[in-house]
């Protein structure tokens, strides 16, 4: 792993030395501060260096790009919003010959983090990729606020959040942490039922289901406002459907 500061002085070393700093890489994650407006001029020349030296090395990697500090209080700013899509679309318009992923982190957020480590982890592997672009998929179909997927010892295999308004955050962990606790007993205690719904504190709703593979367990835990119940159950089982498909490759 190389962290690599983004100081000026430090850049200019990297491009003079890119044989040594960038040969042989397999993942790159890069940084941008989305509320630096007046450096990102700077940021998208130096990422443009980075991805010339791997188009010239035929080195078409993974990349994730992070709009960093993008902090809870930021999620509905317009200005920062707007930023966040016109970097977007440069980027992706630009190098449309690499496998290009974006994530919105905060030190403020520990859920994008480690979001951020889920997606970098999964695209060493075509088919956690894969996993990880359905879960994003039907996140945004189910309007949840999370989806993930534990095996039977409540490791997470892949994983998908929304942006989460504050106020239902801590509401978000306490679901998670129930639904770990539900899993165990899931297993332990052999009950005859593959899911379970439970309500959190507040406008949360929670959803556990337990999906058999052959010999293998999986579990997919779902957090959902309640209003959303009858629209989910609607949609679920397709997502199954495709789930299945890909864990069945990964076994």
């Amino acid at each position: 792993f190389w962290d690599m500061g983004g100081q000026e002085a430090y850049r200019e070393i990297y491009k003079q030395y890119e044989d040594v700093y960038f040969d042989a890489t397999d993942l790159l994650i890069y940084v941008i501060d989305i509320q630096d407006s007046e450096r990102f001029e700077n940021s998208l020349e130096y990422l443009d260096a980075i991805l010339q030296f791997f188009t010239k090395n035929d080195m078409y990697i993974p990349i994730i790009i992070t709009f960093h500090k993008f902090d809870p209080d930021l999620r509905y700013d317009e200005k920062i919003l707007e930023n966040g899509e016109k970097l977007r679309e440069e980027i992706s318009g630009k190098y449309q010959m690499f496998n290009i992923l974006f994530q919105q982190t905060s030190i403020y957020d520990i859920i994008s983090i480690v979001q951020l480590v889920s997606y970098g982890l999964s695209v060493f592997d075509k088919k956690f990729f894969e996993l990880t672009e359905l879960l994003e998929k039907y996140l945004n179909l189910f309007k949840s606020q999370a989806l993930i997927v534990f095996d039977r010892n409540g490791i997470i295999v892949s994983e998908f959040y929304s942006d989460i308004e504050p106020e239902v955050y801590v509401e978000l962990l306490e679901s998670i942490k129930e639904h770990l606790f539900l899993l165990k007993r899931l297993e332990e205690e052999k009950f005859t039922s593959d899911y379970n719904f439970s309500t959190i504190e507040g406008t949360l709703l929670s959803y556990l289901h337990r999906l058999n593979l052959d010999k293998e367990s999986f579990f997919v835990s779902a957090v959902i406002k309640e209003k959303r119940k009858d629209e989910f159950l609607i949609k679920f089982p397709e997502f199954i459907e495709e789930l299945s498909k890909i864990l069945r490759l990964l076994l």
